[in-house]
């Protein structure tokens, strides 16, 4: 009986260990590992607004290009030098999660 005991104890302090060990590479993902606004990236997860946008534009045209942090705006101005507010198309509306998709974001303006 004394060893079942100290093999749940050991078991235990392993749990509560691996517990702490997951809530502080969160923290750290959270504060270092996601990308900011205009960054790259290939997935949603990996930005700070978890947006990734992989269209940008191209006269009007929303086209395929490299994976881009991106935010909701609803002025130019919100988005900075090189970017647009576009009320995005079907296919980079897919680019972003399937709940909270903003209506219009800021768009990387592409060369033509």
């Amino acid at each position: 009986m004394a060893s079942w005991r100290g093999v749940k104890e050991r078991l235990g302090t392993v749990v509560v260990g691996l517990g702490i060990l997951l809530v502080g590479f969160l923290v750290w993902w959270n504060m270092f590992g996601q990308g900011p606004y205009k960054d790259t990236c290939r997935y949603s997860v990996g930005c700070r607004s978890y947006l990734c946008l992989e269209h940008g534009l191209r006269g009007e045209a929303q086209v395929p290009a490299a994976g881009r942090c991106t935010k909701p705006c609803s002025t130019d101005e919100a988005c900075g030098e090189g970017y647009r507010c576009v009320k995005l198309d079907g296919p980079a509306r897919d680019d972003l999660p399937p709940f909270g998709k903003p209506t219009k974001a800021c768009m990387r303006v592409l060369a033509p």
